[in-house]
């Protein structure tokens, strides 16, 4: 998805962000295993910054927001029909379903033949499936062995979501402007932060059995409701309107040039990037939630908010894009589904299975925690080849009306003699 183009400019610095999304949800993941008061002094700071990588889970959601409204966006400036809704829901569905389905095959397995104890197991295996997981802390988690599927389900509450406030948009406008379309998702903003005021004041759980010292369950009942569906979407929806904004720029024609060789979307990339950083740095000692607004995760919606301006400027950029889409962290998105559904998994069967200090905050020498890291880093690159290129790539294909398998073409050119 991040090599649309609509008209004659590239989405450049998508790649770039997804990018840096996984790897940073891999990279905090990884740094939980380190024992921070065992490490020198600049250890514990690049610790605390990696484990600040939770918050790339944020950019999955503002990336999905902004690509996949683009085209909605394009029909909706453009006076075109409301975009096929079958179109999209099957190459939702292509995109997600086989490789989720296959970890997530993989991890019952897995629970059956170690005869791993799982609580309201059924009803996670439903929920899983179902991508209904998120809306209980009791099926939060549809697998103990693979914590990050719990975005999934919230992931696809999105994918529905957009759709049909774009639709309310559609027949709201009957003149259709920017203007209009930008205060229609400010006033949808609004009415989010509105129904996740609800949602805390009416679903907060209890407070018995609520911890992660409580395990898995305990963790999700910590969580919600400040993670919750409806609040996800608020980051989901900073995407659209970022997507929003950068269709319009796309129409302004010669004024974008002008601009752009002035360098002035390259200076608002660069800063929005270190701001982010920054912002990052800052928070490097701080609480979870304290933050945010409406205590959400990943300093909501600062921290969107940055990166959406990073999404809209990079494709008119001179520098930023070209460096943000550099060969590495195109190829990493390519696969980051991948790396996303799996790398969890090598490290929860490490921790059980194969290192006996390998759990939270275990590992006191830090050049073995770097060499288990890398080794971890290294399965997860295989793994997730493994799944893009003979899983999820066959029905992305399939979706798009290509061939389930590409087939190599015959070469019918003439042959010329030497």
């Amino acid at each position: 998805m991040s090599n649309i183009q609509l008209g004659r400019t590239r989405l450049a610095g998508a790649d770039g962000i997804r990018a840096i999304a996984c790897l940073s949800v891999i990279l905090h993941h990884l740094s939980q295993k380190l024992a921070m008061p065992a490490q020198k002094s600049w250890v514990q700071e690049v610790q605390s910054v990696f484990l600040l990588g939770n918050s790339g889970v944020s950019l999955f959601f503002l990336l999905s927001g902004f690509l996949l409204s683009f085209p909605f966006w394009s029909a909706y400036l453009n006076k075109e029909p409301y975009p096929s809704i079958r179109t999209y829901a099957v190459r939702r569905a292509a995109r997600i379903m086989p490789g989720f389905y296959a970890s997530f095959l993989v991890c019952l397995l897995l629970v059956w033949r170690l005869d791993i104890p799982t609580e309201f197991l059924w009803r996670r295996i439903i929920t899983g499936f179902t991508f209904t997981s998120g809306f209980h802390y009791t099926t939060f988690f549809p697998s103990d062995l693979n914590g990050p599927f719990w975005s999934i389900s919230f992931e696809v509450f999105s994918y529905m979501l957009m759709p049909l406030f774009m639709a309310v948009l559609f027949v709201l406008s009957k003149r259709r402007s920017f203007g209009k379309a930008v205060l229609f998702w400010i006033v949808t903003f609004g009415l989010l932060l509105a129904a996740n005021a609800l949602i805390h004041q009416w679903f907060t759980p209890s407070q018995q059995g609520r911890g992660w010292q409580y395990g898995q369950i305990g963790g999700a009942k910590f969580w919600m409701p400040n993670y919750n569906p409806v609040g996800f979407f608020g980051h989901f929806s900073i995407g659209i309107l970022a997507a929003g904004i950068t269709t319009a720029i796309m129409q302004l024609g010669a004024r974008v040039e002008r601009l752009r060789k002035l360098g002035v979307f390259d200076v608002a990339g660069a800063a929005a990037l270190g701001l982010a950083g920054l912002l990052i740095w800052r928070m490097r000692h701080q609480g979870e939630f304290d933050f945010s607004l409406q205590h959400q995760p990943y300093y909501f919606p600062a921290y969107a908010i940055l990166f959406g301006i990073v999404l809209l400027s990079a494709p008119f950029s001179v520098i930023v894009g070209r460096l943000l889409d550099n060969r590495f962290f195109r190829f990493t998105a390519k696969i980051s589904f991948g790396l996303y559904i799996w790398h969890y998994l090598f490290i929860t069967l490490i921790e059980k299975y194969g290192i006996e200090d390998y759990h939270h905050s275990g590992v006191r020498d830090v050049w073995r925690w770097l060499g288990i890291s890398v080794t971890v880093i290294v399965i997860s690159y295989a793994a997730a080849v493994i799944s893009y290129y003979a899983i999820e790539r066959p029905f992305i294909q399939w979706s798009k009306g290509k061939p389930f398998f590409r087939r190599k073409q015959k070469d019918t050119s003439p042959v010329h003699a030497a």
